[in-house]
This record gives C-alpha cells, structure tokens and sequence, in this order.
C-alpha cells in the first residue's frame, strides 16, 4: 500500500448499504492510522523509532578491517602508509592535498568502527591530517604514533594482513618472474645477435703457393670471396666441388692480383667445398656472405676498380655502363635470370638494362655504371 493512500475499488464501495459504509469507514479509519504509523506518521513510539533510524551503526572488527585493507597498496591502510614512506624531499603542496585524502578515508573508516579501532585509525589519520593542513611545507612529520597504531591495526586484523601478505608475495613473485623473463630474453637475443655476427663474421684462409684449400660457406648458395695474391707468375683460382672436380674459374691473372668474386651463382654446378689454387707466392682468401656486399640504389654513379661484386636495389633502367682497362671487361647479372651484359676487351662505353639484382664486374681498369 502506498504511504497516506487507501486504495479502494469505487465499483463495491458504491454498491454497499449504509450499514456497511458505517463499518467500512471504521476499518479505513484503523488502515489510515496504520499506514501512517508504517510511514512515519504520528504513532505512540514514533520518536523511539525515529532516534533509532538516526542512530550510527558499528561496524564489527571484520568490516572494518576490510575496509581498510581492500585493494592492498592502493588502500585505505597501505596507501596511505606507502605515501608517507615515500613523501619525496622537499614536500610540495600537492603532497600535502594527497595527505588530506588518505586523512579522510582513515576517518570515513574510523566513524564507524568500533572502540577497539576507531582511536587506532584516528592516530594514524590526525598524522595525516597534521601534515596536510600545516601552512607550510617545512614541517616536521611525527611518524611514531602512525607507525604505533598501524602496528596494532595489523595485529587486530591478522587473516585481512596475511591475506595482504600473501597477496603482496605474489605480485612480488610475479614481478620477480617478469624481470627474470625479461633479463632471459635479452641475454637469449644477445647471445642469438652474438651467434648470427659470428656466423656471418669473413673466414680468412691464407697460404703460399699452390694448393688445395677447404672452404666452409656461411650457406648453401651464392658466396663472396675477397682474393688478393703477391707473385709474379700466374695466378689461378678454380672452384671444386664434393668430388674435387673443378665447376669454375674465378681468377686467372699474372702476377699480383686484389679483387671480390662471385661463386655458386648458379645452383647447375652444386655447391662448391674447395679452392684449387694456382700460384707463385703468397696469398689469402677471405669469404663473406651475399648479404654483407656493398648494396647501391643508382641514385649515384656506381664505381668499382677490378673485380668486384655488388648488389643493385633500385628499378630497371637504362645505364651507361665503361671501363677504363685494357684487358677483358666482362658484367654478369644475376636477377630473375643470369645475363652476359659486357663482355669486351680494353676501353668500353656503352648503355645496357640495368635491373635489380646481383652485379659480378670482371675488369682490370676502373668502371662505373651510370643510371640514365
């Protein structure tokens, strides 16, 4: 029923005779007493009722420590015990409204606590409080008493303060297991970077005169090999492969020779496994990987003096491609197909299809090969 209101059906009420109305009327009358009292209306005990309803509740010991232990660091009692063990020096003022807001929950929480914590979460609010409505921000912080009644707080809520420790243990735990995850991967990309710049780090062979020397590539495929030879009779270099048969010539110059050549270009003659060398005198042997040759994009003239290998990475165009030498120039590409784009002897200038791919210069003069 609605406060103050009888509901009635107006159908039966009309249909009653005078009698009836007599009694209906004295029933209302006792409903509406009822319904008043019910809502605050004027009744014997109205303002027992009425001190009752106004009345504070108390909150046990339970309730009071899980309010002030809810949400851990970030809490009533631990966030505001981290903000006073961390102030920074010198205070500021907003440090000071910081310390207002921990004063007020502390107090929220103590006005309905019980006589055994109220005075407790008081001392560590007026703390607080003290501090927060100095008018300066060079004051000298008490820190004893909040550290006093903290302690008894503790003490008086023991499972919501092991429940706090248990938890802090695991976020420290889980904290300690994400920095010993990260450390691991950073010392695994280390030591992963350290592995690859070895692996791809030049081997260097070197020796005196003729010779049969095993090589070990960085991979199957394309390999690079920096050749240099101090001598004044031929000088050869011949590929072989598993069966020390002889798949390519590199190098066939007289006398000294420095240049960068190209081998396994082409998978039909298999991977090569040895160097057969042909010489006078003293030389070495330096191979790297495809990867780490020098790379060109046309935007400038590309130049090069000898043998030599690089890769282009701009688009297809037109290039003037010369030479200065006077003995064989010869240009190998290697893009989607191997092409013979120079092959004279002495002085050259001429424009060939320059595309993206990998260049092998065989000359004796400098060279350049121009984009148009």
């Amino acid at each position: 029923m609605t406060c103050g209101v009888i509901a009635y059906d107006s159908a039966v009420f009309y249909r009653i005779n005078g009698d009836q109305l007599n009694k209906l009327l004295s029933v209302v009358a006792v409903a509406t007493a009822v319904t008043l009292s019910g809502c605050g209306g004027a009744s014997p005990d109205a303002g027992g009722a009425s001190a009752s309803a106004t009345a504070k509740a108390v909150f046990t010991v339970k309730q009071t420590c899980d309010q002030l232990f809810d949400k851990g660091d970030e809490g009533r009692m631990f966030g505001a015990v981290a903000f006073l063990t961390n102030l920074p020096d010198p205070v500021t003022k907003s440090d000071q409204t910081k310390a207002k807001i921990f004063a007020s929950d502390l107090e929220y929480v103590a006005d309905t606590a019980n006589d055994e914590l109220k005075p407790l979460i008081l001392d560590m609010a007026k703390t607080l409080s003290d501090f927060g409505t100095a008018e300066t921000t060079k004051v000298s912080i008490d820190a004893d008493p909040f550290k006093a009644a903290g302690t008894k707080i503790i003490n008086a809520c023991p499972a919501q303060a092991e429940a706090y420790g248990d938890e802090k243990n695991k976020k420290e735990a889980a904290k300690k297991a994400a920095a010993d995850a990260a450390a691991k991967k950073t010392a695994d990309e280390a030591a992963a970077k350290a592995a690859a710049e070895a692996a791809a780090a030049p081997k260097e062979y070197s020796g005196v005169g003729d010779d049969v020397l095993n090589i070990t590539k960085h991979s199957t495929g394309p390999e690079v090999a920096f050749i240099q030879h101090t001598g004044r009779s031929n000088f050869a270099v011949h590929t072989l492969d598993a069966k020390l048969e002889s798949t390519d010539l590199l190098v066939n110059e007289i006398g000294n020779y420095s240049g960068t050549v190209l081998f396994d270009g082409s998978s039909r003659n298999g991977e090569t496994t040895a160097f057969k060398i042909t010489a006078d005198g003293a030389w070495t042997v330096k191979l790297v990987s495809l990867k780490s040759v020098r790379k060109l994009d046309g935007t400038t003239p590309m130049t090069g003096t000898g043998d030599d290998v690089l890769v282009y990475t701009g688009p297809a165009k037109a290039a003037v491609f010369t030479h200065d030498g006077s003995s064989n120039i010869a240009v190998h590409s290697y893009g989607s197909r191997a092409d013979l784009l120079v092959n004279e002897i002495g002085p050259y200038s001429g424009t060939v299809v320059w595309a993206p791919g990998v260049y092998t210069i065989t000359a004796d003069g400098n060279w350049s090969a121009t984009l148009k």
